[in-house]
Protein backbone atom coordinates (compact mmCIF):
# COMPACT_ATOMS: atom_id res chain seq x y z
CA UNK A 1 0.00 0.00 0.00
CA UNK A 2 1.38 3.37 -1.01
CA UNK A 3 1.87 6.63 1.43
CA UNK A 4 -1.24 8.17 0.27
CA UNK A 5 -3.38 5.60 0.12
CA UNK A 6 -1.87 4.46 3.78
CA UNK A 7 -2.51 7.83 5.36
CA UNK A 8 -6.36 7.91 3.36
CA UNK A 9 -7.34 4.90 5.68
CA UNK A 10 -5.78 6.34 8.59
CA UNK A 11 -7.79 9.39 8.44
CA UNK A 12 -10.73 7.46 8.00
CA UNK A 13 -10.65 5.51 10.95
CA UNK A 14 -9.28 8.53 12.75
CA UNK A 15 -12.60 10.04 12.09
CA UNK A 16 -14.81 6.86 12.65
CA UNK A 17 -13.22 6.33 15.83
CA UNK A 18 -13.48 10.43 16.52
CA UNK A 19 -16.88 10.13 16.02
CA UNK A 20 -17.77 7.48 17.56
CA UNK A 21 -16.18 8.85 20.61
CA UNK A 22 -17.90 12.04 20.11
CA UNK A 23 -21.63 10.85 19.76
CA UNK A 24 -21.00 8.80 22.81
CA UNK A 25 -20.32 11.96 24.67
CA UNK A 26 -22.37 14.21 23.16
CA UNK A 27 -24.86 12.39 20.91
CA UNK A 28 -25.45 12.62 17.62
CA UNK A 29 -27.20 15.78 17.06
CA UNK A 30 -25.45 17.31 19.29
CA UNK A 31 -21.87 16.48 17.35
CA UNK A 32 -20.62 18.52 14.40
CA UNK A 33 -18.34 17.42 11.59
CA UNK A 34 -15.68 20.25 12.31
CA UNK A 35 -15.82 18.53 16.18
CA UNK A 36 -15.36 15.28 14.47
CA UNK A 37 -12.80 16.49 12.39
CA UNK A 38 -10.99 18.50 15.14
CA UNK A 39 -10.26 15.29 17.16
CA UNK A 40 -9.31 13.22 14.53
CA UNK A 41 -6.82 15.88 13.73
CA UNK A 42 -7.88 16.46 10.04
CA UNK A 43 -9.74 19.26 8.26
CA UNK A 44 -13.39 19.31 7.51
CA UNK A 45 -12.80 18.47 4.07
CA UNK A 46 -10.75 15.88 4.59
CA UNK A 47 -14.26 14.29 6.21
CA UNK A 48 -16.18 14.92 3.34
CA UNK A 49 -13.22 13.10 1.21
CA UNK A 50 -14.75 9.66 3.12
CA UNK A 51 -18.11 10.97 3.94
CA UNK A 52 -21.12 12.75 2.87
CA UNK A 53 -22.53 12.97 6.17
CA UNK A 54 -22.35 12.30 9.69
CA UNK A 55 -24.80 9.47 8.68
CA UNK A 56 -22.55 8.18 6.63
CA UNK A 57 -19.94 7.43 9.15
CA UNK A 58 -22.15 6.29 11.44
CA UNK A 59 -22.99 3.75 9.04
CA UNK A 60 -19.93 2.71 7.44
CA UNK A 61 -19.12 -0.61 6.37
CA UNK A 62 -22.48 -1.74 7.80
CA UNK A 63 -23.75 -2.74 4.47
CA UNK A 64 -20.66 -4.12 3.66
CA UNK A 65 -20.55 -6.84 6.88
CA UNK A 66 -24.09 -7.54 5.85
CA UNK A 67 -23.01 -8.16 2.33
CA UNK A 68 -20.32 -10.42 3.48
CA UNK A 69 -22.92 -12.27 5.13
CA UNK A 70 -24.46 -13.13 2.10
CA UNK A 71 -21.26 -14.54 0.22
CA UNK A 72 -21.58 -16.82 3.38
CA UNK A 73 -24.84 -18.09 2.45
CA UNK A 74 -23.56 -18.47 -1.30
CA UNK A 75 -20.90 -19.96 -0.25
CA UNK A 76 -21.72 -22.26 2.21
CA UNK A 77 -21.00 -25.48 2.06
CA UNK A 78 -24.13 -27.82 3.55
CA UNK A 79 -26.60 -29.33 2.39
CA UNK A 80 -29.40 -27.83 4.99
CA UNK A 81 -30.81 -24.69 4.13
CA UNK A 82 -31.35 -23.93 7.39
CA UNK A 83 -27.95 -24.47 8.56
CA UNK A 84 -26.52 -22.37 5.89
CA UNK A 85 -29.16 -19.74 7.01
CA UNK A 86 -27.36 -20.28 10.26
CA UNK A 87 -24.26 -19.57 9.19
CA UNK A 88 -25.41 -16.01 7.67
CA UNK A 89 -26.48 -15.25 10.87
CA UNK A 90 -23.18 -16.22 12.53
CA UNK A 91 -21.49 -14.14 10.04
CA UNK A 92 -23.82 -10.97 11.10
CA UNK A 93 -23.30 -11.33 14.87
CA UNK A 94 -19.21 -11.93 14.09
CA UNK A 95 -19.13 -8.44 12.34
CA UNK A 96 -20.83 -6.99 14.90
CA UNK A 97 -18.49 -8.55 17.62
CA UNK A 98 -15.39 -7.18 15.71
CA UNK A 99 -16.76 -3.72 16.27
CA UNK A 100 -18.56 -3.79 19.71
CA UNK A 101 -18.20 0.11 20.67
CA UNK A 102 -19.43 0.84 17.21
CA UNK A 103 -22.26 -1.36 16.76
CA UNK A 104 -23.15 0.02 20.69
CA UNK A 105 -23.31 3.70 19.75
CA UNK A 106 -24.76 3.16 16.34
CA UNK A 107 -27.56 0.72 17.93
CA UNK A 108 -27.91 3.51 20.83
CA UNK A 109 -28.28 5.90 18.28
CA UNK A 110 -30.62 4.95 15.94
CA UNK A 111 -32.97 3.60 18.87
CA UNK A 112 -33.34 7.20 19.85
CA UNK A 113 -33.02 9.09 16.82
CA UNK A 114 -36.57 8.37 13.69
CA UNK A 115 -34.52 9.23 10.74
CA UNK A 116 -31.11 7.09 11.76
CA UNK A 117 -33.70 4.03 12.58
CA UNK A 118 -35.19 4.60 9.20
CA UNK A 119 -31.66 4.39 7.43
CA UNK A 120 -31.02 1.17 9.67
CA UNK A 121 -34.19 -0.11 8.29
CA UNK A 122 -33.83 0.49 4.83
CA UNK A 123 -30.30 -1.39 4.82
CA UNK A 124 -32.27 -4.31 6.70
CA UNK A 125 -34.84 -4.46 4.34
CA UNK A 126 -32.61 -4.55 1.40
CA UNK A 127 -30.43 -6.93 3.10
CA UNK A 128 -33.53 -9.51 3.58
CA UNK A 129 -34.29 -8.94 -0.25
CA UNK A 130 -30.84 -9.61 -1.18
CA UNK A 131 -31.05 -12.99 1.29
CA UNK A 132 -34.69 -13.41 -0.04
CA UNK A 133 -33.09 -14.05 -3.91
CA UNK A 134 -30.49 -16.34 -2.88
CA UNK A 135 -32.74 -18.46 -1.03
CA UNK A 136 -35.09 -18.41 -3.58
CA UNK A 137 -32.07 -20.07 -5.97
CA UNK A 138 -31.22 -22.36 -3.17
CA UNK A 139 -34.65 -23.86 -3.48
CA UNK A 140 -35.04 -23.66 -7.02
CA UNK A 141 -38.04 -21.40 -6.77
CA UNK A 142 -39.90 -18.07 -7.48
CA UNK A 143 -40.06 -15.55 -4.66
CA UNK A 144 -43.41 -15.13 -5.93
CA UNK A 145 -45.85 -16.94 -5.21
CA UNK A 146 -43.28 -19.17 -3.12
CA UNK A 147 -43.42 -17.48 0.00
CA UNK A 148 -40.88 -19.95 1.85
CA UNK A 149 -37.96 -17.21 0.79
CA UNK A 150 -39.72 -14.58 1.98
CA UNK A 151 -40.02 -16.25 5.35
CA UNK A 152 -36.95 -17.78 5.76
CA UNK A 153 -34.77 -14.66 5.15
CA UNK A 154 -37.23 -12.72 7.40
CA UNK A 155 -36.88 -14.98 10.02
CA UNK A 156 -33.17 -14.89 10.32
CA UNK A 157 -32.99 -11.26 10.16
CA UNK A 158 -35.76 -11.21 13.39
CA UNK A 159 -33.66 -14.21 14.91
CA UNK A 160 -30.41 -11.80 14.66
CA UNK A 161 -32.61 -8.77 15.71
CA UNK A 162 -34.00 -10.50 18.49
CA UNK A 163 -30.22 -11.33 19.98
CA UNK A 164 -28.59 -8.16 18.66
CA UNK A 165 -31.09 -6.39 21.29
CA UNK A 166 -30.79 -8.09 23.99
CA UNK A 167 -27.20 -8.15 23.42
CA UNK A 168 -27.50 -4.38 23.14
CA UNK A 169 -30.12 -3.99 26.06
CA UNK A 170 -27.04 -5.37 28.26
CA UNK A 171 -24.45 -3.04 27.15
CA UNK A 172 -22.79 -5.49 25.17
CA UNK A 173 -22.37 -8.07 27.80
CA UNK A 174 -21.97 -11.82 27.14
CA UNK A 175 -21.26 -13.81 23.85
CA UNK A 176 -23.30 -12.52 20.99
CA UNK A 177 -22.33 -15.37 19.05
CA UNK A 178 -24.11 -17.61 21.93
CA UNK A 179 -27.52 -15.78 21.30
Amino acid sequence: MDQRRARGLRNRQALTHAAIALFDTQGYEGTTVDQISAAAGVAPRTFFRHFASKEDILFDGYAERLQEAIRRFRAARSDSLWDALAETSMAVARAIVDQPEMFLVRARMYHGLPALRATMLRINEDWIDQLTAEVARWLGSDTQPDLRPRLAATLINAANRAAIDSWVADGGQGDLLEL
